[in-house]
């Protein structure tokens, strides 16, 4: 249940090797639509159970990018449905320290070329939750697929930590489809 809850909470960092990692991808005939509106469609598990500050959370982030681009909700005949999946699992982080002294290869106290040393090594095992937001928005008259967008990180326990980077998350899909659709018509005007 633990991890139900920091699920979504999602998109952090460990450590600094652990970083968050968005991707996009999205119906490039499709996209060209005069898609105006949108609604919320539950397909699948939220956090609206285990965790309803954050399902509220994520719900108004994704609103908020969706209204600053121009899209209106509209309940009764949307262009558009948008629903959101996260999921996480358990992962592991091994570290290693050494402790000890030793010489290089040479002569030592011994008639035999080679090395001599004493040390140890201390190995340590850390666990996390890795944490995935995926948000599909699709047609709702074809039903078909016409954008996913997902973030993956290690999920942080602050709350508010965790809405920083659901934030965070939502920004770098917004920042890497606006990138691909410029590429796109950049290469369309050659």
């Amino acid at each position: 249940m633990k991890s139900v809850i920091a699920l979504l909470v999602l998109v952090a960092v460990a450590a600094p090797a652990a970083a968050q990692k968005v991707y996009v991808d999205y119906d490039r005939d499709a996209i060209g639509n005069d898609y105006t509106t949108f609604a919320w469609q539950d397909t699948g598990p939220t956090l609206q159970e285990f965790a309803p500050l954050m399902h509220s959370r994520v719900k108004n982030a994704i609103e908020h990018y969706l209204t600053e681009k121009g899209f209106v909700e509209s309940v009764n005949d949307p262009d558009l449905y948008v629903t959101y999946h996260p999921s996480s699992e358990e992962d592991f982080q091994f570290s290693v320290t050494g402790y000890g002294y030793g010489y290089g290869a040479g002569w030592a106290w011994s008639p035999y070329w080679g090395s001599i040393g004493m040390g140890s090594a201390s190995t340590t095992v850390s666990t996390y939750d890795r944490g995935t937001l995926v948000i599909d928005i699709w047609d709702a008259r074809t039903k078909q697929i016409v954008w996913r967008g997902s973030a993956t990180a290690v999920v942080p326990e602050n709350p508010q930590k965790a809405n920083k980077l659901v934030e965070n998350a939502l920004r770098k899909m917004i920042k890497q489809f606006d990138e691909m659709k410029a590429k796109e018509a950049k290469e369309a005007a050659k």
